[in-house]
């Protein structure tokens, strides 16, 4: 092989309003089996997690919609990303803990820190309408 291609390269980042979350930004509660956010960018305040994958095409696809979104709501509304790939930074272990059982999957966190489900279609209007009623 001539050249290593990354294929597990993180989609997002903080230039794209979407910062990358390792298994540090979290804390796991094992007597009640929850997630919490533990990243000051989510400092008591509701926001959005993305869990992808670099290589599905359905969680590039979203990114688009996800970033432009995101960078529309700088510091209004937080968004965070997880790149399951990165087994390194123990991302794997957030998918575990966050029960992640397709890609991509969005996740709320709520007023309590934890992370739930985001129930709605993946599209631009829910998602904006999400925002502006919990901002």
């Amino acid at each position: 092989m001539s050249e290593n291609i990354n294929i597990y390269k993180n989609i997002y980042g903080e230039e794209k309003g979407v910062i990358e979350l390792t298994l540090k930004d979290f804390k796991y509660n094992k007597n009640n089996k929850k997630l919490y956010i533990n990243n000051k960018y989510f400092n008591e305040k509701k926001g959005f997690i993305i869990f992808y994958a670099p290589w599905c095409e359905h969680c590039v696809h979203l990114s688009n919609l996800i970033i432009d979104i995101a960078l529309n709501n700088v510091n209004v509304f937080p968004f965070g990303a997880v790149n399951i790939e990165n087994i390194e930074e123990g991302n794997d272990k957030v998918a575990i803990y966050s029960k992640i059982k397709q890609l991509p999957t969005i996740k709320y966190v709520d007023s309590d820190n934890t992370l739930k489900e985001y129930k709605f279609k993946y599209n631009a209007d829910n998602l904006i309408y999400y925002i502006n009623t919990n901002i």
